[in-house]
């Protein structure tokens, strides 16, 4: 079995920006994401699925060109309005070139 080293990209958002970010993700090189509902707390106060339609977690597997066009995006686009978060990890992928195009 040979591992392949590559980013997981992670965003936490409110759930309104959805459909918006999995386009971006998958535009700016992405091959896919997984996203899920998610609930928390920071300095927004806590986030759960009420009537505000609580965060969502959107991952992404990709290489380091991918995941620094993402948090670019991200960061300019949605922090200073948003509640947002971003990061990008060290991953080691099975089949890895299926998440670079």
């Amino acid at each position: 079995m040979q591992l392949h080293t590559l980013k997981l990209v992670t965003i936490v958002a409110e759930q309104v920006l959805r459909d918006q970010l999995v386009q971006k993700v998958l535009s700016l090189g992405a091959t896919g994401c997984t996203y899920v509902d998610a609930q928390g707390t920071g300095s927004r106060g806590a986030r759960n699925n009420d009537v505000f339609g609580g965060n969502v977690r959107i991952e992404a597997v990709c290489s380091q060109q991918v995941a620094e066009a993402i948090l670019t995006y991200v960061s300019h686009t949605y922090f200073e309005r948003y509640a947002c978060i971003a990061w990008a990890s060290d991953v080691s992928v099975v089949r890895g070139a299926r998440y670079v195009k």
